[in-house]
């Protein structure tokens, strides 16, 4: 990734109106304001991040309509260009000056903030919705012993225990952690995930559909930047996976943010600060193919089968014993 694009519709609906002024709230510090007209990279009506970027970003540009629509526009012919002709073809081209395929929008309209690899501008934004009937669904039907993150979290805690989702990513497990009973802390580091997962929360406070608490989405970061008072009695950790050689393809919400995050590389380090901040245990999310994560030689305590997956728990009474 390179640029972080942002833009909104002129009507929005007031959840999605307060996520759009969040967002240029926190984004603020990186952004400082161009002319109207003529603006960087071809782009009119943009806005161009200071220098100090988290993550892999290099700018945040906030697009006026005529700018979105010269992005967009770019976006489909230089998309046709790269697939015909390559990336040589591509870096030469005019299309390149306004973007990389790397780069990543997040617009706001009216069914809320959707993320777009411009790569893949043909897809639909991914917008996520927590009252999808699917979604809302797999909730009722689900609980503390019916799903196997919950069984792996929620074992010997009372209703309300504080628990921190160290990679929030989509929000789902955040919820179902909720709805099983946690207290739920979430932190998702990556800039663009984080903003759509916020408009998502947003739009879902007050919904009829949610009598229970929702995860409270801690300020951009990850559990190793947290310094408040909270000590969580459990951190749940899903790092993403390694892709796996000859393996279906995935559902178009998790391609799309597989694109933007990427294989975490710092699995065991992560793991290491999350046994120095827990109470209880650490739950580790892993395919039911890959071995178990190590951290300084601490080895995993037992794990609960979740089918294609398995969810490694480190229980901290036990590696203070082996200590």
């Amino acid at each position: 990734m390179h640029k972080l694009f942002l833009y909104a519709e002129a009507a929005l609906a007031p959840a999605v109106e307060n996520s759009w002024t969040e967002a240029l709230q926190i984004l603020q510090p990186l952004i400082h304001a161009q002319p109207a007209s003529g603006g960087q990279d071809g782009l009119s009506g943009t806005a161009a991040a200071s220098a100090t970027v988290p993550d892999n970003i290099d700018q945040v540009v906030v697009l006026d309509e005529h700018g979105y629509n010269e992005l967009m526009a770019s976006a489909r012919a230089g998309g046709k260009l790269l697939a015909k002709h390559g990336p040589e073809s591509f870096a030469s081209s005019e299309y390149a000056s306004v973007y990389h395929p790397d780069d990543v929008l997040v617009s706001y309209d009216s069914k809320g903030a959707g993320l777009t690899v411009l790569s893949q501008v043909q897809m639909k934004p991914l917008i996520l919705d927590f009252e999808l009937v699917s979604y809302r669904q797999r909730l009722l039907r689900g609980g503390r012993q019916k799903e196997a993150v919950a069984r792996a979290v929620m074992s010997g805690l009372e209703d309300g225990a504080c628990v921190f989702d160290a990679t929030a990513g989509l929000g789902r497990e955040s919820m179902i952690l909720a709805h099983a009973g946690a207290a739920v802390t979430a932190f998702e580091r990556q800039l663009p995930v984080w903003l759509i997962l916020r408009d998502a929360l947003n739009r879902a406070q007050g919904s009829r559909y949610f009598p229970f608490a929702l995860p409270v989405l801690h300020s951009r970061g990850t559990i190793k930047d947290y310094a408040g008072d909270l000590r969580p009695e459990v951190i749940y950790y899903d790092p993403m996976f390694p892709e796996r050689g000859g393996s279906a393809q995935v559902k178009k919400d998790m391609f799309v943010f597989q694109q933007v995050i990427g294989e975490d590389r710092d699995t065991e380090l992560f793991l290491e600060a999350a046994l120095n901040m827990a109470v209880r245990r650490v739950v580790v999310k892993r395919p039911s193919y890959a071995p178990p994560v190590t951290a300084a030689g601490i080895e995993r305590s037992y794990f609960v089968d979740g089918g294609q997956c398995r969810f490694d728990c480190y229980s901290i009474s036990e590696l203070s014993a082996q200590q």
